[in-house]
């Protein structure tokens, strides 16, 4: 009876420990599912403080407007005295009679009010407004740059340590290849800067019933030589006409006249003859 009591009790306390041991392992799996998911929600939450804004947008702001005005001397000087008030800058200036093209260079704080400005006080005809985001193709240039410098001073080190020639020779060509590579990543991450710290104004100012009213004399001074040029070959060739009408008889004339006194018939050599 004892060895029957104990044999239970054995079984019992196995199977115990196996449920156990199971228990653990389930346990085990369940945690790291846990940990996975808690790795999946955090990565996920950093993409979306990216995408709340949390690091700065780079946005490159352009702007086009027409504006027709009835003075654009007197608009130009308002134009560049707000432009001088808003630290911004011409980037080009063409110009012709009753008209100004210019390319404005604002800071993208002063933008809005700059065109605000416009509205307010000229005849706005047209406005449009682009926007382009760079922020991916900023952040992008300016890792490359880190990582770049980074293994560009790696190989600093490794060249001082350097003893074999062709080593040597390797690690200075790709030193000279990383650096041109981050100047010319450093110089589009300026131009980048440029753009987005100072938006693009395209301002076109033209007074359009002056530049038609300047088209229509053109047009006019044009059908007015053309008429004069045709009044005067149509004389000259009148004038052709009569000299050649006029001229044929004369010449036919003179031919007789040559013919008849000195030719053939020579009326006058006869008469010249019987006299000498």
């Amino acid at each position: 009876m004892k060895k029957i009591i104990i044999i239970f009790i054995s079984v019992f306390l196995l199977l115990s420990c196996g449920g156990k041991s199971g228990a653990s392992t389930n346990l085990y799996s369940q945690s790291s599912s846990d940990t996975s998911n808690v790795a999946e929600v955090t990565e996920e939450e950093i993409v979306n403080e990216r995408a709340r804004g949390n690091i700065e947008r780079k946005l490159i702001i352009t702007a086009n407007i027409t504006i027709n005005s009835k003075d654009v001397e007197k608009t130009y000087k308002s134009v560049e005295e707000k432009i001088k008030e808003y630290e911004g800058y011409f980037d080009n200036v063409e110009s012709s009679k009753n008209r100004y093209y210019l390319t404005i260079r604002i800071p993208k704080e002063n933008l809005n009010n700059f065109i605000l400005f416009l509205e307010e006080n000229e005849n706005v005809e047209n406005k449009n407004i682009n926007t382009k985001d760079v922020t991916d193709t900023y952040y992008d240039t300016e890792n490359r740059i880190k990582n770049r410098e980074i293994l560009l001073e790696k190989l600093r080190n490794y060249l001082r340590e350097a003893k074999n020639i062709d080593e040597i020779l390797k690690v200075e060509d790709r030193i000279n290849t990383l650096t041109y590579e981050i100047e010319s990543m450093k110089g589009t991450l300026e131009n980048l800067n440029s753009s987005v710290n100072y938006s693009k104004v395209t301002l076109n100012i033209s007074d359009r019933e002056a530049m038609k009213s300047g088209n229509a004399n053109l047009y006019n001074k044009y059908i007015n030589l053309i008429s004069f040029l045709k009044e005067f070959f149509s004389s000259i060739g009148f004038f052709l006409i009569g000299f050649v009408a006029v001229s044929i008889p004369i010449v036919l004339i003179a031919a007789l006249f040559y013919y008849i006194c000195f030719g053939k018939i020579g009326l006058i050599k006869k008469l010249y003859k019987k006299i000498k």
